[in-house]
């Protein structure tokens, strides 16, 4: 059996950090190290009030040879996490790498093909996979019978922007929406681009790109794809099965099982009859602490995975994100 992992060090210490290690000490670890870029800035020093144990180191490589940490968890900015990849996959100690882990898929396979990576103790922070509403559909396609689904992402590019900076806007895929396409692969398996379409939209004096069009599981099953800045719809994933039933993850953290519909007559506030969707039921995921953080994080407490994603697991979200875009642009020219 494996021994549990104990004492935890940080890459990177602002506000995604705080929520991991936050999990990790509810679950009786000790977090011990923090790289960042000086002691005395902010994130550090808002780190170290909620975590008194840690201690300051300047570079990975003076933590990891400090002999005081189990494993790593690596949270860095997302324009700088690519730097440290290669280091944090040749690490001999587990690490928890946040997404996004690279900014495409051509950029992640050269990593991966180093002689030196270690694949056997890595984890990618995809946390809703380990959401229970997230199993439970996933259950359910495991029974067969899915006849359509969807996958609906929204960006909010002020709030996406103030927090990630506007350069961020190129990378809203692999960097913000990627959390759901990558659900979308754990769900469905391997997806295909079959059609793709783009547009821009005029942000802050760059353009951002939205998509909309038709992907296919492997067994030619449609599912519609739509990627668009403020777009005032339910984010989320939606599947038809032939029992007659909808699954909507929507959002993630809710699943809602549809069945029929009830007929709502004519009243003061509408003209028409309407057709309104049955709920037959509703889970709600667990939120004491950040939703998947905690099981995530009791996972690689153990030196599991579980229904986590691997770094070869994330090379399969990375390509497919490539492929929406790289056709959109064959569609453009």
């Amino acid at each position: 059996m494996k021994e549990a992992i104990r004492k935890i060090g940080f890459l990177g210490t602002g506000a995604v950090a705080l929520d991991h290690a936050a999990c990790a000490s509810a679950m009786g670890a000790s977090i011990v190290g923090g790289v960042a870029q000086s002691a005395q800035s902010k994130s550090f020093q808002l780190f170290a009030r909620r975590f008194p144990e840690v201690e300051y180191f300047p570079d990975p490589d003076s933590m990891l040879n400090s002999g005081k940490v189990d494993a790593i968890v690596m949270c860095l900015p997302w324009e700088v996490q690519e730097k440290w990849l290669n280091w944090a996959l040749e690490c001999n100690k587990p690490v928890l790498i946040e997404k996004p882990i690279a900014l495409s898929g051509a950029l992640l396979s050269q990593h991966l093909e180093k002689p030196c990576v270690r694949l056997d103790n890595k984890v990618v922070g995809y946390n809703r996979r380990y959401y229970e509403t997230v199993q439970q559909l996933r259950d359910r396609l495991g029974r067969g019978g899915l006849r359509a689904a969807d996958v609906t992402i929204s960006e909010d590019l002020t709030s996406l922007s103030r927090r990630r900076g506007v350069r961020c806007l190129d990378y809203s895929l692999e960097n913000s929406g990627c959390h759901i396409i990558d659900t979308a692969v754990f769900l469905f398996g391997a997806l295909n681009v079959r059609h793709m379409t783009s547009y821009s939209v005029p942000f802050e004096g760059q353009n951002f790109q939205c998509y909309n069009g038709l992907l296919e599981t492997e067994k030619l099953i449609p599912v519609g794809f739509s990627s668009n800045s403020f777009d005032p719809v339910k984010v989320g994933i939606r599947c038809k099965f032939d029992d007659g039933t909808f699954w909507c993850l929507t959002p993630t953290e809710v699943l809602s099982i549809y069945e029929g519909y009830d007929i709502v007559e004519r009243d003061g506030d509408c003209e028409v009859r309407r057709y309104e969707p049955k709920l037959r039921e509703r889970y709600v995921e667990e939120a004491i602490l950040r939703p998947g953080f905690g099981k995530q994080m009791e996972a690689f407490l153990k030196r599991e995975i579980g229904p986590g994603c691997t770094p070869t697991e994330a090379l399969k979200t990375l390509k497919l994100i490539s492929s929406i875009k790289e056709q959109a642009l064959e569609i453009a020219k």
